[in-house]
C-alpha cells in the first residue's frame, strides 16, 4: 500500500468514525422527528462507509475501474435515498 493509499484509507475511516459518532451524539427527541434524524444519519454512515469500500475494493483488489466506481456510486445512492427519507419523515413530523 503505497503512503497516499494509506492516507485516503485513513480519511475514509475517520469518515465513518465522525459519522458514527454523530449518530450517538444526536439529540434525544421523541416521535417521529428521531425516527426521522435516526433514518437520515442511517444515510450519512452508508455514504462515510461508501467511501472506505471503494477505497479498500481499489487497494486489494484488481478490478475494472468503471465497476469500482459504479459499485462506490450505488452505495452513494442508496445512502441519500435513506436521508430523503429521513428528511420526509422530519418534515411530516413538523406537520403534524
Amino acid at each position: 500500500m503505497t503512503p497516499l493509499q494509506f492516507a485516503t484509507f485513513v480519511l475514509d475511516f475517520v469518515l465513518v468514525l465522525a459519522t458514527i459518532i454523530v449518530y450517538v451524539a444526536r439529540p434525544q427527541i421523541g416521535g417521529q422527528l428521531a425516527r426521522g434524524l435516526r433514518i437520515l444519519l442511517i444515510g450519512l454512515v452508508i455514504i462515510g462507509l461508501s467511501s472506505l469500500v471503494e477505497t479498500v475494493v481499489f487497494s486489494l483488489y484488481v478490478l475494472d475501474l468503471q465497476l469500482v466506481e459504479l459499485v462506490f456510486r450505488v452505495l452513494i445512492s442508496f445512502g441519500f435515498i435513506w436521508i430523503i427519507w429521513g428528511f420526509i419523515l422530519m418534515r411530516q413530523a413538523f406537520k403534524d
